[in-house]
């Protein structure tokens, strides 16, 4: 049992430290995992049915992916670094979601967001401009898009709850 334990604090200690070193290579914003309460007022706010398909831009552990996989709407995530994409791909299969969640180590900027009923955001303040432009370009008309914390510049909520904003994309 010691050893074991010893392998998993190994583990740990080089995953960090790889994180710590790749994080400047992925130039990918510092993971900040959304709180279990917004996860749930974003899904609350989506007002997603069963079938649905979503997708969550930087989806860092796959907690937002899971939440929708266990209420029966098809998840996907983008997310470039390597180890949170190992760490929720490995949760989604502990879970047993994997028919319903994925998570591609892929930057979403490369993404093609077309297919998707709703899109789950928390990016930072210095992409939310571009980032809204993308999905002018590419989201169908009701489209929802849910940011948790930061607002789109440019566009007025739908709806909001506590830091958590709903927009629907317009004809």
């Amino acid at each position: 049992m010691f050893h074991q334990l010893i392998g998993v604090i190994f583990v740990l200690v080089l995953l960090v430290a790889i994180y710590l070193l790749a994080r400047p290579v992925t130039r990918g914003a510092i993971f900040f995992p959304t709180s279990n309460r917004n996860a749930e007022i974003m899904l609350d706010l989506a007002s997603l049915r069963r079938g649905d398909a979503i997708t969550d831009l930087g989806s860092g552990d796959g907690r937002i992916l899971i939440a929708c996989a266990r209420r029966g709407i098809r998840a996907e995530g983008y997310e470039i670094n390597p180890i949170l994409v190992f760490l929720s791909r490995r949760r989604i299969r502990r879970a047993g979601l994997e028919h319903l969640a994925l998570v591609h180590w892929k930057s979403f900027w490369q993404a093609d967001l077309s297919p998707f009923h709703a899109v789950f955001v928390y990016g930072m303040p210095r992409i939310m401009n571009g980032l809204q432009k993308k999905l002018e370009r590419e989201l169908r008309p009701g489209t929802k898009v849910v940011s948790n914390v930061f607002p789109f510049p440019a566009w007025t909520p739908a709806a909001t709850r506590e830091k958590v904003y709903l927009y629907k994309i317009e004809a």
